[in-house]
């Protein structure tokens, strides 16, 4: 990976960041767009990328961090919506871009097309989940698009690199190569991410320093993909079962500095790969539009593809919503509005372009396939990451109230406080007076969780007297605390409560841990 990506990179997330929240417009639009005016300054548009490092070093970062923000149970009550998504719609596209692109480019044998197809297929969560996110749609619909991207990229690269090899090889691209694959490389890469799983809980359990268990964790997405690649198993569902695993374990296992270092950690590691991706790709695109833009035949073959692409997924998904049994109106999509949202959200981007550069330079119409391939990426991610807001406004999704699920948040931990303040008073260990107060605290959490709860609450039990009742004080706000942590542990395995703003509470709690310990 070349230092002039990285920097790039790094000085797009410091611009793009602020000015995507001000113009409310995905952060990965912006360094797309970065990508493509840093390419017309001279020598960037040379840069030598290497093709077949690309998801090694930027998926399981991406990964790993997505992972650790959602949860298993989440997934298994979504299960339905993302399995269908992610290994049917992915098998669908791939077989239509197949069929479009044998019939619109003659010379194109049917292994390439359906490659291609493979790699077209899968959309990439990140740009669709920061505008979900933002605008307030149901957690169910972004948890879905988020599980769906991270199980969809498994079907895609397993489905392309079955039928690159059939083209590379001048052979027939059959079925039962197929399946037989996607089979092998599913038990493969569910077997690593276990192994990985276990033996990461196995030593990060018997860790006592920070620096050391971060830097563990660092190793283990890349160490989880590369074993089940090198097995022919599929790296992403490797570090997506070893990610999910791993994070379920650590907040157990950790202390409250260990997680928010690791929060901390994941966080910029991800918002870095995610910009050094979208930048390769704005670095690419203005290359292969360059020897492309002026031949009406690639053209019209992108214009159909992409048309295509997004009428399936709006026709799949409008119509899952449509037809949704009311015993499963909890998933996503839970009607035909909802469907619709979903299926304006089908960005492509970085696992998409990755698959299509790692192509041999010698494959029949090369040149051509690049050339389709970006004008999906960048229409799909351009347009549709700009105006989904309005189409979310347009067929009048209902909003969700970020404030109001914490308060539903704040609520049962809350009373998790109260109730281990009660059992402290009830074993005679605090006075009249610090009882009191320590319920004063604790309704003012519950009233509202705001930045600085903790530090509120922390206030609230400032008690005086002999070092003995200071030292027993601050005991009891300890316990109290871990009492709080416990409920919200708790609350994140609960499928109906959304784990990103869980999370935003565990880490509120975290914070008056360490100032505690």
């Amino acid at each position: 990976m070349k230092l002039e990506i990285m920097i790039l990179a790094s000085v797009g997330l410091v611009l793009a960041m602020p000015l995507a929240r001000r113009i409310s417009v995905p952060f990965p639009v912006l360094l797309t767009v970065l990508g493509i005016v840093a390419a017309l300054v001279p020598g960037i548009d040379h840069v030598d990328i290497d093709t077949e490092s690309l998801l090694p070093i930027l998926l399981p970062p991406i990964l790993w961090a997505a992972a650790s923000r959602t949860s298993f149970s989440h997934l298994k009550r979504h299960a339905g919506p993302i399995v269908g998504l992610a290994v049917g719609l992915v098998v669908v596209s791939a077989l239509m871009v197949g069929a479009l692109l044998t019939w619109l480019l003659p010379n194109v044998p049917w292994a390439l097309a359906f490659a291609v197809g493979a790699a077209l297929a899968p959309p990439d969560p990140v740009a669709a989940t920061s505008v979900a996110s933002r605008i307030g749609l149901p957690h169910r619909v972004v948890n879905v698009l988020e599980g769906e991207g991270l199980v969809n990229d498994a079907t895609s690269l397993t489905l392309f690199n079955a039928a690159l090899a059939a083209a590379t090889a001048g052979a027939a691209l059959t079925w039962t190569t197929v399946v037989s694959d996607f089979a092998l490389g599913v038990v493969l890469g569910v077997a690593v991410g276990l192994a990985v799983a276990w033996l990461a809980r196995f030593v990060i359990a018997r860790l006592d320093d920070v620096p050391l268990e971060r830097a563990f964790e660092l190793i283990l997405p890349f160490a989880a993909y590369v074993v089940a690649e090198d097995l022919h198993g599929s790296g992403v569902l490797a570090v997506l079962v070893a990610g999910l695993g791993v994070s379920h374990s650590v907040f157990r296992v950790t202390s409250a500095e260990s997680r928010l270092a690791r929060e901390s950690l994941w966080e910029a590691l991800d918002l870095l790969t995610t910009g050094v991706a979208f930048v390769i790709i704005g670095l690419e695109i203005r290359v292969t539009f360059q020897d492309n833009i002026t031949q009406a035949r690639n053209l019209i073959t992108a214009a159909v593809v992409c048309a295509s692409l997004v009428i399936l997924r709006l026709c799949w998904l409008s119509f899952s919503g449509a037809v949704r049994p009311a015993r499963f109106a909890g998933q996503a999509p839970a009607n035909w509005r909802e469907g619709v949202v979903m299926g304006w959200a089908g960005m492509r981007g970085v696992v998409t372009i990755a698959a299509v550069l790692a192509m041999p330079s010698d494959v029949e119409q090369r040149d051509a396939l690049l050339f389709v391939t970006f004008v999906v990426v960048l229409t799909t991610l351009v347009i549709g990451g700009t105006t989904l807001p309005m189409v979310a406004r347009w067929v009048r999704v209902g909003e969700s109230d970020p404030q109001a699920q914490l308060r539903r948040i704040a609520e049962p931990v809350g009373r998790a406080m109260l109730t281990r303040i009660d059992e402290l008073n009830a074993n005679g260990e605090l006075s009249e007076e610090q009882r009191e107060r320590l319920h004063r605290g604790c309704i003012a959490t519950l009233a509202a969780i705001v930045p600085g709860a903790a530090k509120k609450l922390e206030e609230k039990l400032e008690l005086s007297g002999t070092a003995k009742k200071v030292r027993h004080g601050r005991q009891a706000r300890l316990e109290i605390l871990q009492a709080a942590q416990d409920e919200a542990l708790h609350l994140r395995a609960d499928e109906t409560f959304d784990p990103r703003l869980v999370d935003q509470v565990l880490h509120r709690i975290d914070r008056g841990l360490l100032n505690l310990e």
